[in-house]
């Protein structure tokens, strides 16, 4: 799990809340998190994640991963 709390963009828009999935001493999965439906138009389009702040009991640094990306045509 990060130990940051990261924000998620779509296009520059927030996806919600920061998420907190700081979790110690083992290190969990946290399963699929949803970021919601968005029309994809043609042409580019821009996923980003912020740290915009860390759960207090971690380690700071700067680093966040993601394991995959699934998109579902609707």
């Amino acid at each position: 799990r990060w130990p940051y709390l990261v924000t998620e963009y779509f296009d520059g828009r927030p996806l919600g809340e920061p998420l907190d999935l700081y979790n110690y001493p083992d290190v969990i999965a946290s399963g699929e998190v949803g970021l919601g439906e968005h029309k994809l138009t043609a042409g580019p389009h821009k996923l980003s994640f912020e740290i915009t702040g860390a759960n207090d009991s971690a380690l700071k640094g700067y680093l966040v991963g993601l394991d995959y990306l699934k998109l579902t045509p609707r």
